[in-house]
């Protein structure tokens, strides 16, 4: 009897983890850069017309779905956000040092959504990763520009770019599908 409620036991144990999802991150970057095709043009004032190009820290990521169902969907389009409520969601997680970084260099900690005078950020991502099929997640946060401008501030010096990259990943990056976190990675390991 006690045999076949050890074999029982891990057969729902196996059930269990066969339909939790496989996803893995194959790949991951961060630089920043002066954005050449992410012009901001200059609407006010005597540089009226005229295009700045922004600097920014971009995030580049590579998820592969590694099981054997799809992964999101693209049912459920909300017209608020223009992303599908029912797609994979990608979000990064600063740790305290990363915070304290982006504090002191740009004044808000960039990877709260929600802070009153967050950056502009531009994402892409893939809603749907169906078996084998790996999907670019990507983040550009604007830091600023290089010259005065009416625009957008002014970006930051280089040695505080610098160590904002230095720090860039430490954090986590978290995998979600419909609010129901599936994954999450480490960046402080993949550099």
């Amino acid at each position: 009897m006690k045999f076949l409620t050890s074999i029982f036991i891990v057969i729902i144990l196996l059930a269990g983890c066969s339909s939790k999802p496989s996803l893995e991150l194959t790949g991951s970057s961060v630089e920043i850069r002066d954005n050449k095709s992410g012009g901001i043009e200059i609407t006010s004032g005597e540089q009226t017309g005229e295009i700045i190009q922004p600097i920014t820290l971009s995030y580049n990521f590579i998820l592969k779905n590694t099981g054997g169902k799809n992964l999101g969907g693209m049912e459920e389009l909300n017209n608020e956000t223009y992303e599908f409520n029912d797609g994979i969601k990608v979000y990064i997680e600063p740790n305290e040092k990363l915070k304290v970084v982006s504090e002191e260099v740009l004044g808000i900690n960039i990877y709260d959504e929600g802070e009153e005078k967050s950056l502009n950020i531009g994402k892409t991502s893939v809603p749907v990763l169906e078996p084998n099929q790996e999907g670019k997640y990507t983040f550009d946060f604007t830091l600023g520009a290089l010259e005065e401008n009416p625009e957008i501030q002014l970006a930051p010096s280089s040695e505080q770019l610098e160590k904002l990259q230095e720090h860039a990943l430490d954090a986590t990056l978290i995998v979600s599908v419909e609010g129901e976190e599936i994954a999450r990675f480490d960046l402080s390991n993949s550099h």
